[in-house]
């Protein structure tokens, strides 16, 4: 890392927004070549056919969405599936923002320390999402341990992530190396690697994602 990075100072608030359309743009961010608002929209129609069949959903389910945001794919798959979802968020903003995007009963919101709390009382998951977050998180490796811990042994998980880190500081986003896959291979098995397909995004933003397919390893 060098001398600039090392001075960087962790910045999440940049997560903190007021309105739904802000929500939107920090979390989908328009790229060359495509818009918030495409993004929003081709992707999320992807990936919640892709986390559909993957996870085989249906309306018995309950999913951990991580990094739910203002809760995109948490309507998405409860539209869609009749699953129930908790978000987890560590922005408050985001969290007050999603029950009124979601609007479902069958979907709530926790922040990260209550996760934390529900699963050292024995609340387990059976399915999990985690979508463009991991490459922002200050500890990758605390967070994915977060996770895990959250999820039964056999626990089918979808994350998606570009290949570096990005991470908010003072000093705009920077990369400090760590190894996303290496990490989540010490909590899970990978049953599928791949990039997210072209026609749902941009060449450039396909070429620099890894999509998972994950099982939680355990008896």
């Amino acid at each position: 890392m060098s001398s600039s990075q090392r001075q960087a100072v962790f910045r999440p608030e940049v997560y903190e927004v007021n309105t739904l359309e802000q929500a939107m743009a920090v979390t989908v961010t328009p790229e060359q070549g495509t818009t918030t608002e495409e993004r929003w929209k081709k992707e999320t129609d992807f990936l919640v056919e892709d986390i559909g069949r993957q996870l085989e959903l249906g309306p018995e389910d309950c999913v951990l969405d991580y990094g739910c945001g203002a809760g995109r794919l948490a309507k998405a798959m409860i539209d869609g599936y009749g699953c129930r979802v908790i978000g987890v968020d560590s922005s408050k903003s985001m969290r007050l923002l999603s029950p009124d995007y979601v609007l479902s009963d069958r979907f709530t919101v926790w922040s990260p320390q209550l996760l934390g709390k529900m699963t050292e009382k024995g609340f387990r998951f059976s399915k999990g999402i985690c979508l463009w977050v991991l490459q922002h998180v200050f500890s990758p490796e605390d967070t994915i341990g977060l996770i895990a811990n959250a999820y039964i042994p056999g626990t089918k998980f979808y994350v998606l992530n570009q290949d570096g880190r990005c991470i908010p500081t003072n000093l705009g986003y920077v990369n400090d190396g760590k190894d996303i896959r290496a990490e989540l291979v010490k909590q899970f098995r990978e049953l599928e690697r791949r990039r997210l397909p072209q026609e749902v995004t941009t060449p450039n933003i396909a070429q620099h994602t890894n999509l998972f397919v994950l099982e939680r390893l355990g008896n």
